[in-house]
């Protein structure tokens, strides 16, 4: 039997491995058990419901995580979340991974936050459990993002040191029985090895070769699909799209970027539909880590709209592309040809010098819809605008001339004809639309908030719920974020005493023209809607707007400036805070 310092620098990766996949993650447990008892944990969960209901939404929990949260016996959830899969299994915290575990406690179980942040290896001066969960989760992540097979002996030491130190800690200060026991394996033997192929096998089948996508993921991805299906009859395939589709069939990911409204979206979600009538499973996912978590034995496509952010570069985000990229081209790498990553950004996040420098799978293939060899010709324009009346009996309504005239307008130009063949009023003053949309649009919020309330009142929970709500919202018998309603009702001029569920056949009129909806939720049909509702109702009531909307608007729609200052070519969409001088 060998002590540790004598291994080989491969023999390492052995007690390396089980200590940050093995160990870890039991003594965290352990550490969020005594946090959250095993037997308080149904009523904690209940009582923090809409937290964790945030968590998910800001993708910090994912879609599988909260099915095994929804599983503890004893919790309630509220009935506009899907239904859980016949036959699910009891969960409890034993189920938890050690990234669950961590957000759970970092947000419910009010630990401070160590110095350098929670994705980033603490300072060894910070001694809080904070500190350690955060040193556990990174050596984690390094392991499993790393190709080496072996360690020199001074990494290995500083590695074992700092996880060992963080594992005593978490442990109440006694070194935990199963660090002792590694330390005691015939290490330069097989047992180690045997040990730590074990784990590593069953990470893989936990990662890599799933054979089907987990039931709740499958059942929701086909309901998008079926929305998508209903949208698609209105696409018009055109050069770009065309492009984008050849260099999908010889890329394993391709990012298509422009400016809101030039049809990103739609070509993506077009392009998967094709792909899938070639025998490709479509899966919409959030984060790098989604591809590699649902990558199955099948032909597959991920979509990923605003990959690295809506309005403005997430750095947080293009890190974590930057940090599993080996692993995602070897992911895809497996089978040629059968993975393919689908993807949106705007234009100006796309021309971020960070985004340029960094090294990452979205770099390679990137396909900007505005550059001059891709931009819509008149004659695609005249396509794209026809197809789009008479999906909506309205192209015997429309004079050649009119036709023209609208199709000399370029911006936005695929989403100001889906706009304005959805709406009556739109459709009635179209050239007025396609030469001024932002004002018409205004005006036409203008009109709504004094004459329809209600529909006001809809499109702001809208926007306020970062433009997609679940239409059980409405139930009496749900007072999921009610408090929030209320408030909103209130600001818009609704009467205080007026029951929300009299807003649902608002709701449901402004399908189309505002809104799509699938079999759980209502949402914008583009997302240019919420910037421009957002700026209107901060002319309502910028109090309601601050204390109920997602921290990333604030972040990425709000300036402050002087009034000597204040910059007339600003984005219209932009609240501008003027500050008195």
């Amino acid at each position: 039997m060998s002590s540790i310092s004598q291994l080989t620098e491969e023999e390492k990766t052995s007690p390396d491995f089980l200590l940050n996949f093995k160990v870890s993650p039991d003594i965290a447990r352990r550490f969020f058990d005594g946090v959250f008892p095993p037997t308080h944990l149904p009523q904690i969960i209940n009582r923090c419901m809409h937290a964790i209901i945030n968590l998910n939404k800001k993708k910090r929990i994912n879609a599988a995580q909260l099915v095994i949260l929804r599983a503890i016996p004893g919790t309630v959830w509220p009935s506009y979340l899907p239904p859980m899969s016949v036959g699910t299994k009891a969960t409890s915290s034993k189920d938890f991974d050690l990234t669950m575990m961590i957000c759970l406690l970092r947000n419910l179980g009010g630990l401070t936050t160590p110095s350098t942040g929670w994705d980033q290896l603490p300072h060894p001066s910070d001694t809080l459990p904070g500190a350690h969960l955060a040193t556990l989760k990174w050596y984690r992540n390094q392991m499993a993002h790393t190709t080496l097979t072996s360690m020199d002996n001074n990494e290995f030491t500083d590695k074992w040191t700092l996880v060992e130190k963080a594992l005593t800690s978490l442990n109440n200060g006694q070194i935990p029985h199963e660090v002792i026991e590694i330390m005691n394996y015939d290490l330069d033997g097989e047992q180690a090895k045997l040990l730590a192929n074990a784990e590593l096998e069953q990470l893989k089948r936990n990662t890599w070769i799933k054979q089907h996508l987990p039931k709740n993921i499958a059942d929701a991805n086909t309901t998008l699909v079926e929305t998508w299906l209903n949208d698609d009859k209105s696409f018009y395939e055109t050069k770009a799209s065309e492009l984008v589709y050849n260099k999908v069939k010889d890329c394993s990911c391709t990012l298509v970027t422009s400016n809101s409204g030039f049809g990103k979206t739609a070509i993506i979600r077009h392009i998967a539909l094709k792909l899938k009538s070639e025998g490709f499973e479509i899966v919409p996912v959030e984060s790098p880590e989604d591809i590699i978590k649902y990558k199955t034995n099948k032909k597959q496509v991920f979509l990923i709209d605003d990959v690295l952010g809506k309005y403005d570069l997430s750095p947080t985000l293009l890190e974590k592309w930057e940090r599993i990229n080996e692993k995602l081209i070897r992911c895809l790498k497996t089978e040629l040809g059968s993975n393919k990553i689908l993807c949106t950004l705007r234009l100006q996040i796309a021309s971020h010098k960070r985004f340029k420098n960094a090294s990452t799978i979205l770099n390679k293939e990137v396909v900007d819809l505005e550059s001059e060899s891709n931009a819509l010709s008149k004659e695609e324009k005249q396509n794209i605008l026809t197809k789009h009346l008479k999906i909506n009996n309205l192209e015997k309504e429309i004079t050649t001339e009119e036709v023209e005239i609208i199709c000399e307008m370029g911006h936005a130009f695929p989403l100001l004809c889906k706009l304005v063949a959805t709406d009556e009023e739109r459709f009635t003053n179209r050239i007025a639309f396609f030469r001024q949309p932002l004002s018409l649009l205004r005006n036409e919020l203008d009109k709504i908030s004094i004459e329809n309330k209600k529909l006001y009142c809809i499109l702001v929970i809208c926007m306020l719920h970062n433009g997609s709500f679940p239409i059980k919202i409405f139930d009496i018998g749900s007072d999921e974020n009610d408090e929030k309603i209320y408030r909103i009702m209130q600001a818009c001029g609704l009467q205080i005493n007026m029951p929300k569920n009299e807003l649902e056949d608002s709701a449901f009129s402004a399908i189309g023209s505002y809104f799509t909806m699938d079999s759980y939720n209502f949402q914008f049909i583009h997302d240019a809607l919420e910037e421009m509702i957002g700026c209107h109702f901060y002319t309502f009531d910028p109090r309601v707007l601050f204390l109920d909307c997602d921290i990333s608007f604030i972040r990425d729609r709000v300036r402050v400036d002087s009034n000597e200052n204040i910059n007339e070519n600003n984005d219209q969409n932009i609240v501008i805070i003027r500050k008195m001088n």
